[in-house]
């Protein structure tokens, strides 16, 4: 087995399991049970040559890959192939067509479409999504080989952590202590809610290839928090493979979440519900806790990672005067080890520290009369964790004016706030939002007395400007500043369109389009393009999407560019609406119009073997514009359709004449298309002698 079930592939989980051949095609291909071959698909990509075979419970195997098929198979092949004068071909058979019995020979190994030889084999279930083929207990391989854990991540979910910086995700390495035994040395810190992420890899034995696991099981403390086991994965809704591994973090390893963001069609995990193996600090007690990640392959073996995890709870501090004394009460002193005072006159440039040892929750402070102005007060966990602080001032600050910032960040949920200022917040300040008809002051919290940070969720209602602004007094001195951006909610449940750029691109969805809320972001480029932000957002049924061309423009097609690979959307404007059209079903991405005037190429053209009467012909071809059309890649001798084998993936094709031409001269046709319309024909004659 070189590859195994479930596997990442960029569009989709890998569907079966493939199983290796050397560099050898030709082995013979048996149905695995009875049944009757349902589909025949030629294809230059992909799978290449593959069959479908039906059986009685409803579910189907495939073979792919192949060389060619068994004689009778072929023929049909052959025949829909010389009626379309095309290589590829999509046939539906029915029950009485090809009927056959488990272990029929149905076809022959090769390496058609993509990839080196072997046989790409799935069962898929009545509703076609894959299923796991190693289920089957005839398909049995040796392992005794313990997966291999690579790295491990851990990623901040939500806007609960209102820390001096933003949360950012961790890809951490972990270390081998001893057989198929893994340790994370550095500790993992949770306020608020996070999910982990690992990468692991399985080989079985005789075999050098590395591929994917079947299972992980997330441990707290030993309580079972997540499991996933691959059993199942969906082949209509494959591009929610985006959900399950973390597509922000394919630059720095495949790591598949253990932890559930968003609603999906998937059957694999337990315990069920959009929210699944997310771990919440509130949810556990305080302090440190060991996580425990076990990984298994099919066979049983299995590989275990632990490390520690500190769950952090935010502690409350507050400051009361009673006459002369100030008197700081603080929540859940068990937990808290210290608490930091920090004192310092108006302006001053360093902080005086007073670290107490609160008892009771309670601490009784002689006002320092006069000798501060401002008081910093924070509690510390005893693991280190700092509460957000307290800042009260004796005395407002003065001097001179200073000037207040506002920054904001768009998270895929929420929008995170961000008010600095070059000298000090005399007050608390405020920013207040503005989204359409609606106004609301968003909560602030301080980090220090010249930084306060917030969060809010955009309202569902309003599609178009957010703009916010900042009130503050700083040194004494009234001070204000503005920010703006422009969200477009799609609501899940929910239909619309949104028009942008006065109507050039007009976006329309339906209550199935996304899986949840997004809050979409626009953003033209000079080229003319529009991104759709946040980028990785996976769609469930999809947008639709028009945009304006110009009727005076030839060859021209709408493209869209969205996890790693691009589609062709429309090639034909619309002389009613003056427009091009087509539909998403992926993900956020790049959608741009984009022309095309260059014809695809043939070259390295030849014709061998011409003395015997049944010559060889081959030749390379390729486009770098809008990609070759393979329906339109026709050849011909003596102008009677001649149908090359294709490949794809290498940009070659190739015939064998099966009946030998007569002596003399010949004349050899080829055309070639481009997906907007551009062609090539070459003619070539060549004699038999």
């Amino acid at each position: 087995m070189t590859s195994s079930f479930a596997e990442f592939r960029r569009t989709h989980f890998h569907g079966g399991v493939d199983i290796g051949t050397g560099s050898t095609t030709g082995y013979e291909v048996y149905a695995m049970r009875d049944g009757y071959v349902s589909r025949i698909k030629v294809s230059p990509t992909g799978y290449g040559k593959m069959l479908f075979v039906r059986h009685n419970d409803g579910y189907s195997t495939t073979y792919a890959h192949l060389n060619h098929f068994n004689a009778e198979i072929d023929a049909r092949a052959h025949n829909e192939q010389q009626r379309l004068e095309c290589y590829p071909v999509d046939i539906e058979c029915s029950p009485n067509e090809f009927p056959v019995r488990k272990g029929d020979l149905i076809a022959y190994t090769g390496e058609t479409g993509v990839g080196t030889p072997h046989l790409h084999f799935e069962i898929r279930d009545p509703w076609m999504d894959f299923v796991n083929p190693l289920q089957c207990s005839n398909l049995a391989i040796t392992d005794d080989i313990s997966p291999t854990i690579k790295r491990l991540a851990f990623s901040p979910i939500g806007g609960e952590s209102q820390g001096a910086e933003r949360p950012r995700e961790h890809v951490y390495s972990v270390r081998q202590v001893r057989r198929n035994e893994y340790r994370l040395h550095e500790t993992i810190e949770l306020e608020g809610n996070g999910g982990f992420a690992i990468e692991a890899r399985d080989r079985s034995n005789g075999s050098n290839f590395r591929h994917g696991v079947y299972g992980h099981q997330l441990f707290v403390d030993d309580s079972l928090v997540y499991a996933v086991r691959l059993d199942r994965a969906p082949s209509t809704d494959a591009h929610q493979i985006a959900l399950y591994y973390d597509w922000d973090l394919i630059g720095r390893g495949r790591l598949e979440r253990l932890y559930v963001n968003s609603p999906n069609t998937f059957r694999f995990y337990s315990p069920g519900g959009d929210k699944s193996g997310i771990l919440g600090a509130k949810d556990f007690a305080e302090g440190p806790h060991v996580f425990r990640i076990q990984t298994m392959d099919f066979a049983g073996n299995t590989s275990t990672v632990t490390g520690s995890i500190i769950f952090h709870h935010q502690k409350t501090v507050a400051l009361e005067m009673m006459e002369k004394d100030f008197v700081l009460r603080v929540q859940d002193t068990m937990n808290v080890q210290r608490v930091l005072m920090y004192f310092k006159k108006d302006n001053a440039t360093s902080w005086n520290l007073k670290t107490l040892h609160p008892q009771d929750g309670r601490i009784v402070l002689p006002m320092p009369e006069g000798k501060y102005d401002v008081i910093k007060v924070a509690a510390e966990s005893n693991w280190g964790f700092r509460s957000t602080p307290l800042i009260h001032y004796f005395k407002k600050p003065t001097g001179s004016a200073g000037r207040a910032t506002l920054h904001h960040e768009i998270e895929e949920d929420f929008v995170r706030i961000t008010a600095k200022t070059t000298q000090e917040f005399s007050t608390p300040p405020t920013v207040t939002v503005y989204e359409g008809l609606y106004k609301r002051v968003v909560p602030l919290t301080p980090v220090d007395v010249d930084h306060y940070v917030g969060s809010f969720v955009p309202f569902e209602s309003h599609q178009g400007v957010r703009r916010l602004v900042l009130n503050a007094e700083v040194n004494g001195h009234l001070s204000s500043a503005n920010s703006e951006f422009t969200v477009y909610p799609i609501v899940a449940g929910s239909s619309g369109s949104i028009s942008f750029d006065d109507g050039n691109m007009v976006l329309t969805y339906e209550p199935t389009s996304v899986f949840k809320t997004v809050f979409m972001r626009i953003e033209k480029g000079n080229d003319g393009s529009y991104k759709l932000l946040p980028e990785n957002t996976v769609l469930n049924s999809g947008l639709n999407v028009s945009m304006k061309g110009s009727p005076s423009k030839q060859r021209q097609g709408l493209f869209f560019n969205g996890l790693g690979s691009e589609d062709l959307l429309d090639t034909s404007l619309d002389s009613a609406k003056g427009t091009f059209d087509g539909r998403i079903t992926r993900s956020f991405g790049e959608i741009y119009l984009e022309s095309d005037h260059t014809p695809p190429g043939i070259s390295r053209l030849r014709i061998s073997g011409t003395s015997g009467g049944r010559p060889v012909i081959s030749f390379r071809y390729g486009d770098g514009g809008s990609g070759v059309e393979y329906r339109e890649l026709k050849m011909y001798i003596n102008n009677i359709v001649a149908v090359p084998e294709i490949d794809g993936e290498h940009h070659r094709a190739i015939h064998r004449v099966a009946t030998a031409l007569e002596r003399g001269s010949h004349l050899l046709t080829i055309r070639i298309k481009d997906k907007l319309g551009n062609s090539t024909e070459v003619e070539r004659r060549f004699t038999v002698r």
